[in-house]
């Protein structure tokens, strides 16, 4: 299944809040909000509709475009990371 161009940074957020939980658990920092920030952008994330035709498709459809969204955004934050 062919991910949508929206899609991405929808990915990027979630692991861009990911990281910043545990930069903020390592750094003592405040977990709560950076939480609310992970919560948040995971519930746009799961509410992009190319979830529920991925349901539907099959599961292992599901499991394979996650993967392929989760992928792509982690490239993308580690090639902004390498060009800085």
């Amino acid at each position: 299944m062919p991910l949508p161009d929206e899609l991405p940074p929808l990915h990027v957020a979630v692991v861009q809040a990911d990281r910043g939980m545990t930069e903020a658990r390592l750094a003592d920092g405040d977990v709560d909000a950076a939480r609310d920030l992970y919560v948040q952008a995971m519930l746009a994330l799961r509410a992009h509709p190319i979830w529920e035709q991925a349901r539907t498709a099959a599961e292992p459809c599901y499991a394979q475009t996650w993967q392929a969204s989760l992928d792509r955004a982690k490239r993308q934050l580690d090639g902004q990371a390498a060009a800085a």
